[in-house]
């Protein structure tokens, strides 16, 4: 019995924690001249407490 295949390697990648950090500020900065809703706010707010406990 002969079984044909193909294989390919993958490597492993490692994603720089610089970036994340960076990006986590950009988030959750918001120009002074936008007007938000308290429920526009909260959501912002929702997804910067979820990024720190990621890192």
């Amino acid at each position: 019995m002969v079984v044909s295949g193909q294989f390919q390697s993958v490597k492993p990648m490692c994603k720089s924690d610089d970036k994340v950090k960076a990006s986590a500020k950009v988030r959750s900065t918001i120009p002074p001249s936008w007007k938000l809703t308290p429920q526009q706010q909260s959501f912002i707010d929702a997804f910067a407490e979820d990024e720190s406990k990621k890192q």
